[in-house]
């Protein structure tokens, strides 16, 4: 058993890793809903818990550059300094694949440099003070309850406006792909980083992307209405996502299939 503190606890993701962990874990979930703002390092230092694992999880996914830098970088740079205080031996970095600056990455925004340069402050100030790091950067995270979509508006765009049996609308001369994970395959692949402790960085996506097009066309055949998809190709293009296939996560989760988590929303929904 491990004691766990869990930034952003009352975030999408902290919530399900801290229900889930505190099974077999002692664990302390914090964020600004319990009083502690990991922008301010006082509120850190009134956290009486002694952990043994660090797990990151706060974010803002603001497109505000400065709420962006505040809590992502700032916020990082505020647990680092925790951890080496505190004498906790590993610290786990929740990151995303917007961190790459590719031309196949539209979504290099304030989120993505924030959270870039967040895990180079992680990098360095853990080799400096001897910290097992491990960085973990996930792809589109979703899940069958909806709570994913401020992050993942469009999947559920998808299937709200095709259950309404309307046509589905595609701007741009482009089909980019997208890459989605389960919340319950990112929450896998998190224990096992704490239970088997391992140390580095690692792209974490499914190791099957669609195509938008191809995912309209999976909804319509799911929930059995037939394919009504407009192409507006005089529109801007939607934006891009890329997906790495170097340095990933190595061992063997079984991670979800699209199909089986849309499933899981249109039977949760019901």
């Amino acid at each position: 058993m491990n004691n766990i503190l869990i930034t952003g606890s009352s975030g999408f993701l902290g919530n399900r890793l801290l229900d889930t962990l505190k099974e077999n874990h002692n664990c302390l979930g914090i964020s600004r809903t319990t009083g502690v703002d990991i922008t301010k390092y006082d509120d850190l230092e009134n956290i009486d818990f002694k952990a043994d694992v660090v797990v990151h999880a706060a974010a803002s996914l603001s497109n505000d550059i400065e709420e962006s830098f505040r809590t992502n970088v700032l916020g990082a740079l505020n647990i680092c300094k925790f951890i080496k205080e505190r004498k906790i031996k590993h610290f786990i970095m929740i990151s995303t694949v917007f961190i790459f600056k590719k031309i196949e990455n539209g979504y290099f925004n304030s989120y993505g440099q924030s959270k870039k340069q967040a895990e180079e402050i992680a990098e360095i100030f853990c080799k400096e003070n001897d910290i097992d790091l491990t960085i973990l950067r996930f792809s589109q995270i979703y899940d069958e309850k909806r709570e994913a979509v401020k992050s993942q508006g469009m999947l559920y765009y998808f299937i709200d406006t095709i259950r309404k049996n309307k046509n589905i609308s595609i701007y741009g001369k482009k089909n980019p792909i997208r890459n989605y994970i389960h919340i319950k395959d990112v929450i896998s692949v998190i224990k096992d980083v704490i239970e088997n402790y391992n140390i580095g960085i690692f792209n974490v996506v499914n190791p099957k992307s669609h195509t938008i097009s191809e995912i309209a066309y999976m909804i319509f055949d799911l929930i059995n209405i037939k394919p009504n998809i407009e192409y507006l190709t005089e529109k801007e293009d939607i934006l891009s996502i890329y997906i790495p296939s170097e340095h990933m996560y190595p061992n063997c989760i079984q991670f979800k299939d699209l199909k089986s988590g849309i499933l899981e929303i249109l039977s949760y929904e019901k």
